[in-house]
Protein backbone atom coordinates (compact mmCIF):
# COMPACT_ATOMS: atom_id res chain seq x y z
CA UNK A 1 0.00 0.00 0.00
CA UNK A 2 1.16 3.40 -0.93
CA UNK A 3 1.97 6.48 1.05
CA UNK A 4 -0.13 9.06 1.41
CA UNK A 5 1.29 12.10 1.93
CA UNK A 6 0.34 14.21 5.24
CA UNK A 7 -0.95 17.88 4.63
CA UNK A 8 1.42 20.07 6.10
CA UNK A 9 0.94 21.92 9.63
CA UNK A 10 0.52 25.50 8.58
CA UNK A 11 1.50 26.64 12.30
CA UNK A 12 4.79 24.38 12.75
CA UNK A 13 5.78 26.30 9.80
CA UNK A 14 4.52 23.58 7.22
CA UNK A 15 5.65 20.42 8.68
CA UNK A 16 3.98 17.67 7.47
CA UNK A 17 1.66 15.72 10.47
CA UNK A 18 2.63 12.77 11.37
CA UNK A 19 1.04 8.95 10.62
CA UNK A 20 -0.48 7.46 13.54
CA UNK A 21 2.74 5.33 13.92
CA UNK A 22 4.98 7.78 13.88
CA UNK A 23 2.93 9.75 16.33
CA UNK A 24 3.13 6.82 18.46
CA UNK A 25 7.27 7.21 18.18
CA UNK A 26 6.97 10.43 18.73
CA UNK A 27 5.18 10.37 22.21
CA UNK A 28 7.46 7.97 23.43
CA UNK A 29 10.83 9.91 22.25
CA UNK A 30 8.73 12.99 23.95
CA UNK A 31 9.08 11.41 27.08
CA UNK A 32 12.72 11.70 27.30
CA UNK A 33 13.97 15.32 26.64
CA UNK A 34 17.32 14.49 26.89
CA UNK A 35 17.21 12.18 23.55
CA UNK A 36 16.59 8.41 23.37
CA UNK A 37 18.75 5.93 21.71
CA UNK A 38 17.63 4.06 19.10
CA UNK A 39 18.56 1.31 20.55
CA UNK A 40 16.01 2.05 23.24
CA UNK A 41 12.97 2.97 21.08
CA UNK A 42 13.77 -0.32 18.88
CA UNK A 43 13.06 -2.14 22.02
CA UNK A 44 10.19 -0.39 23.14
CA UNK A 45 7.85 -0.97 19.77
CA UNK A 46 7.11 -4.32 18.44
CA UNK A 47 7.97 -3.90 14.23
CA UNK A 48 10.28 -5.40 12.44
CA UNK A 49 13.42 -3.41 13.40
CA UNK A 50 13.45 -2.02 9.84
CA UNK A 51 9.85 -0.67 10.10
CA UNK A 52 11.20 0.74 13.13
CA UNK A 53 14.17 2.45 11.44
CA UNK A 54 11.82 3.56 8.60
CA UNK A 55 9.60 5.11 11.01
CA UNK A 56 12.51 6.94 12.78
CA UNK A 57 13.84 7.76 9.52
CA UNK A 58 10.33 9.67 8.15
CA UNK A 59 10.17 11.26 11.53
CA UNK A 60 13.80 12.86 11.09
CA UNK A 61 13.02 13.56 7.29
CA UNK A 62 9.72 15.79 8.58
CA UNK A 63 11.80 17.84 10.78
CA UNK A 64 10.01 16.67 13.76
CA UNK A 65 13.86 14.87 15.30
CA UNK A 66 17.42 14.88 15.09
CA UNK A 67 19.40 12.14 15.41
CA UNK A 68 23.37 12.22 16.79
CA UNK A 69 25.18 9.09 16.03
CA UNK A 70 26.89 7.97 19.24
CA UNK A 71 29.01 4.29 18.41
CA UNK A 72 26.51 2.25 16.61
CA UNK A 73 23.70 4.28 17.75
CA UNK A 74 21.32 7.28 17.35
CA UNK A 75 20.34 9.39 19.69
CA UNK A 76 16.89 11.06 18.91
CA UNK A 77 15.91 14.29 20.18
CA UNK A 78 12.56 16.19 19.72
CA UNK A 79 12.65 19.72 18.15
CA UNK A 80 9.25 20.13 18.79
CA UNK A 81 7.77 19.68 21.82
CA UNK A 82 4.37 17.65 22.51
CA UNK A 83 1.90 21.12 23.16
CA UNK A 84 3.24 22.65 20.19
CA UNK A 85 2.76 19.67 17.94
CA UNK A 86 -1.21 19.35 20.02
CA UNK A 87 -1.80 23.21 19.55
CA UNK A 88 -0.74 23.45 15.98
CA UNK A 89 -3.29 20.37 15.45
CA UNK A 90 -6.07 22.12 16.89
CA UNK A 91 -5.38 25.16 15.44
CA UNK A 92 -5.12 23.72 11.93
CA UNK A 93 -8.54 21.61 12.86
CA UNK A 94 -10.12 25.20 14.10
CA UNK A 95 -9.10 26.65 11.14
CA UNK A 96 -10.54 24.02 8.46
CA UNK A 97 -13.86 23.78 10.31
CA UNK A 98 -14.45 27.66 11.61
CA UNK A 99 -12.46 29.79 8.54
CA UNK A 100 -10.04 32.63 9.59
CA UNK A 101 -11.82 33.78 12.40
CA UNK A 102 -11.92 30.14 14.03
CA UNK A 103 -11.91 31.19 17.61
CA UNK A 104 -14.77 34.00 17.64
CA UNK A 105 -16.83 30.89 15.65
CA UNK A 106 -16.07 28.83 17.75
CA UNK A 107 -17.40 30.88 21.02
CA UNK A 108 -19.93 31.69 19.16
CA UNK A 109 -21.09 28.21 18.14
CA UNK A 110 -20.21 27.06 22.05
CA UNK A 111 -22.85 29.69 23.04
CA UNK A 112 -25.43 28.50 20.45
CA UNK A 113 -25.00 31.56 18.14
CA UNK A 114 -24.12 31.95 14.36
CA UNK A 115 -21.87 34.65 14.72
CA UNK A 116 -20.76 36.86 17.72
CA UNK A 117 -21.62 41.17 17.63
CA UNK A 118 -18.23 43.61 16.96
CA UNK A 119 -18.05 43.91 20.81
CA UNK A 120 -17.83 40.21 21.78
CA UNK A 121 -15.52 39.62 18.64
CA UNK A 122 -12.86 42.90 19.56
CA UNK A 123 -13.80 41.29 23.56
CA UNK A 124 -12.30 37.66 21.90
CA UNK A 125 -9.50 39.38 20.26
CA UNK A 126 -8.33 41.32 23.39
CA UNK A 127 -7.97 37.53 25.51
CA UNK A 128 -6.47 36.09 22.59
CA UNK A 129 -4.01 38.90 22.40
CA UNK A 130 -3.30 38.64 26.52
CA UNK A 131 -3.27 35.20 26.41
CA UNK A 132 -0.88 35.10 23.83
CA UNK A 133 1.41 37.79 25.89
CA UNK A 134 1.72 35.80 28.73
CA UNK A 135 3.01 32.72 26.86
CA UNK A 136 5.72 35.18 25.84
CA UNK A 137 6.36 36.12 29.33
CA UNK A 138 6.59 32.14 30.58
Amino acid sequence: MPRTREEPLDFLGGLRKLSKTELEFMKFIWEYPEGISSEDIYHHFPQSRGTKGTILYHISEKGYVVNEQRGRHHIYNALISESEYEQALIRQQLQQLFGENSFERLIAAFCGKKKLNERQAEQVRKLIEELKNDMEDE
